[in-house]
């Protein structure tokens, strides 16, 4: 095989084979213009049929800079030490924070996205309209998502009418496909270097994306909040009950103390005065547990907060002037891909295709 190889005749034509003849693909396509360019007219045309029913869609970024490290428990201490508990522990300081990488399964959990079925949305109506008098279409997502909005929408016979989402772990099959569609129009990334969150909604309305998109950020930041605050809010309605008993129990004893001191103010019996100097102590220590109790109370509320997670709206949500996908980009890709294959046809198609025809037959003829 080597010795073939460097034989010049043989690598002469192994070159030939290998070479392609541009010049024969130019006057090929040159003789056949007319039809690449009527190719990419007509691939053109269904370009603008297909542009023409595109639905217009638009996003909205937003950005969120959540804060990464828990914050300095400065002021919770100053608080602790005035109120005379500078050696106690500060209430919750194991809890922990929720992970800022959560916050993409956040916005793409089924309760999350029931939530938000509910929220009210309302039409864009361009200055020109509004002087025409157009006014703008009031709906919901639920409405909007499900088609329930659109004048030609018709109900099923057996279907029920939307009355809201009672238990989001018990879904309807169009509720579902409802909170699946949405799911489909919001991403939610996060950098775990900066901890930056960046928050994108896509809809058919520049006006409904801007609200959903500023829903979608302050329910993220409520939802987050009060798993972090959780443990605290719960410490703090613990402690104003206790506070609340201990208050109780305070105006029960000092008004049997006093009771005590207008009766016995002319008795001189030790039983009596026995009586007085028990009902003072059980004043006294209802006044120290009470006091106990508020300042515990006042802490709690100082670590809920402690707790809150702060968050910089770098980018807020704008309302966007163009439509993600632009018809006219549309129309040329068409145009471009009939025209590419037009010349790929013209070019190099068609005498591949010839030639494979051509082997195929003379295989056949050679096995006859």
């Amino acid at each position: 095989m080597e010795e073939n190889l460097n034989n010049p005749p043989y690598q002469e034509s192994y070159d030939d084979e290998l070479e392609i003849d541009w010049m024969g693909i130019v006057t090929k396509l040159l003789k056949h213009w007319k039809q690449i360019v009527l190719i990419g007219f007509i691939f053109g045309c269904l370009g603008i049929v297909s542009a023409l029913l595109m639905k217009r869609q638009y996003g909205v970024t937003m950005t969120l800079a959540p804060e990464l490290q828990s914050r300095s428990s400065s002021s919770l201490s100053s608080l602790t030490n005035m109120l005379g508990l500078g050696g106690a522990a500060t209430l919750g300081s194991g809890t922990d924070a929720m992970n800022i990488t959560l916050f993409p399964e956040i916005s793409h959990s089924t309760p999350f996205l029931a939530a938000l079925l509910d929220v009210p949305l309302s039409s864009y109506v361009s200055d020109k309209q509004a002087e025409e008098g157009v006014k703008p279409m009031h709906t919901t997502v639920y409405k909007h998502l499900s088609g329930e909005d659109k004048p030609n929408y018709k109900p099923k016979k057996d279907e029920k009418p939307y009355t809201g989402v009672d238990d989001p772990t018990e879904l309807t099959r169009k509720q579902a496909l409802v909170v699946k569609k949405l799911s489909e129009c919001i991403t939610a990334e996060v950098d775990k270097k900066t901890g930056v969150t960046t928050i994108n909604v896509v809809m058919d309305d520049r006006m409904m994306v801007k609200q959903l998109a500023d829903t979608v950020c302050t329910r993220l930041q409520v939802y987050v909040s009060n798993y972090r605050t959780k443990k605290a809010t719960d410490d703090y309605n613990y402690y104003v009950a206790l506070a609340d008993e201990a208050h109780e129990e305070l105006v029960r004893a000092q008004a049997a103390y006093a009771r005590s001191v207008d009766f016995d103010r002319s008795v001189i019996l030790q039983s009596a005065t026995a009586e007085k100097d028990r009902l003072r102590e059980e004043a006294s220590l209802a006044n120290q547990i009470y006091s106990q109790m508020a300042q515990q109370r006042e802490l709690a509320r100082a670590k809920i907060q402690e707790e809150k997670p702060v968050y910089a709206v770098v980018q807020p949500a704008t309302l966007p002037q163009r439509p993600m996908n632009s018809r006219a980009k549309r129309v040329l890709i068409w145009g471009f891909l009939g025209g590419f294959l037009a010349v790929a046809w013209y070019g190099f198609g068609a005498d591949f295709l010839k030639k494979m025809r051509s082997d195929v037959q003379e295989k056949m003829e050679e096995e006859q």
